[in-house]
């Protein structure tokens, strides 16, 4: 099966449902079906995580691990729906995976390397 690539449409959550915010940190007008792609070195900020109402120090941020192999936008691979991400708290706990609820699913990871200046 195809792996799609991650655009700022994409919803993704803390495992205590919390959305995940994309902020940009690379400029980029390369656009994944008419929006910014999600890229590795982006941050993901976590805001309003239910876990921190029950003191177990809630979602913070996501670290990602495996972006696309082929897939580079200014040298900084793009996340795919196959990408995974840690949710961490504030001081830096490990507090589960981020779910990709939604993406969209035209945009195909390409087989060959794709590196992408724009």
């Amino acid at each position: 099966m195809p792996n799609f690539l991650l655009n700022a449409q994409s919803v993704i959550l803390c495992p205590h449902g919390a959305p995940v915010i994309h902020v940009p940190v690379t400029f980029t007008t390369y656009r994944v079906h008419g929006y910014p792609p999600l890229l590795l070195t982006d941050n993901y900020i976590i805001s309003g995580c239910p876990a921190m109402a029950h003191g177990a120090g809630g979602c913070n941020s996501v670290q990602w691990v495996n972006p696309s192999p082929t897939m580079f936008v200014r040298g900084i691979p793009v996340l795919t729906n196959a990408t995974s991400g840690i949710c961490i708290t504030a001081t830096g706990v490990p507090s589960g995976p981020a779910m990709i609820a939604n993406f969209q699913p035209i945009v195909q990871e390409p087989t060959d390397l794709k590196m992408v200046d724009q």
